[in-house]
């Protein structure tokens, strides 16, 4: 009959049947292979990508580059002295301060002054031990310090930075990463250190200066121990209140101040000055507060 197929007819069928059966399955599996050489071959870029820092449980510490630090530092005096301003000290606590930041920076592929976790710049300057009463920061992803301290230049806050007048000191972390340098510059004002009785003397000091220019007899000084008690009481609660001082035998007036340098004194002292007083105690407290984690002298002045 017209359908009917003979034997030979139909093993033929099966064979080609399972010979097509075979080369579709075999382009099938061509495809799927080549299918996963590219998907492998597009992951691969992404896992090379990741920072070696980020698969390792332990952090390499960081490389960091000298010569580019001491480059900038060069860049910022250069810088200050064309503007009349004088040139900075290299303070190795702000160099510290710097380089923590900077390795912070790198960890995170990111600039930033502050990082979650990281504490305010005043208090990263006070764990240094470095007392300050101005404070600021530049930083920076340049390919080379040149560069980095003309951007840096090139921004008005940041040039601010590099000639404000009332620094004194400067530190900088510089850490290469790939073709780019990340770049930390701190700035400070870093106060005179004075023992208690130095600030004292340096506060009576100005004010026999004061009344000699106002044409005045500069007023004896008596001691007062009690007093530099009641200027540390001052820092520890961060407020000028000294009215304590009020209960004081033969007490008069009080005046508290606080003071970066002890031997400036502030305008408003000249209401107990003049005319001289018959006499004064000092107590000075050089301390850190909430508001001044950095330090400052307080300072406390008794008139009878």
């Amino acid at each position: 009959m017209q359908g009917d197929k003979s034997p030979a007819i139909v093993q033929a069928m099966s064979r080609l049947s399972r010979r097509g059966a075979l080369a579709r399955l075999g382009k099938f599996c061509a495809e799927a292979s080549a299918f996963l050489l590219l998907l492998l071959l597009s992951v691969a870029p992404l896992a090379n990508a990741v920072p070696q820092s980020s698969r390792s449980f332990e952090a390499q510490p960081a490389q960091f580059d000298t010569a580019a630090e001491a480059r900038l530092v060069v860049l910022i005096n250069q810088a200050r002295s064309a503007g009349g301003v004088p040139p900075l000290t290299v303070d190795q606590r702000l160099t510290q301060a710097a380089r923590k930041h900077t390795e912070l920076m790198v960890q995170q592929s990111a600039l930033s002054h502050q990082f979650p976790g990281e504490p305010p710049l005043p208090t990263r300057f006070a764990n240094e031990d470095l007392p300050s009463d101005h404070e600021g920061e530049n930083v920076d992803f340049s390919p080379d310090a040149a560069s980095a301290h003309q951007a840096l230049m090139d921004s008005p806050p940041h040039r601010q930075n590099i000639l404000d007048p009332k620094y004194n000191a400067v530190g900088v972390g510089v850490v290469r990463s790939g073709d780019n340098i990340f770049v930390t510059e701190d700035f400070a004002h870093i106060l005179p250190q004075y023992s208690e009785p130095q600030a004292e003397a340096k506060v009576q000091a100005a004010i026999a200066q004061y009344e000699r220019s106002h044409k005045l007899p500069p007023p004896p000084r008596t001691s007062q121990t009690q007093l530099r008690h009641l200027a540390c009481n001052m820092a520890l609660n961060d407020s000028l209140d000294a009215s304590a001082a009020l209960s004081l035998p033969g007490v008069h007036e009080v005046f508290a101040w606080t003071a970066g340098d002890p031997a400036e004194l502030p305008k408003g002292i000249a209401r107990v000055l003049s005319p001289s007083p018959a006499g004064y105690s000092l107590g000075a407290c050089f301390a850190p507060s909430v508001s001044h984690p950095g330090g400052l002298y307080w300072l406390i002045m008794v008139t009878y």
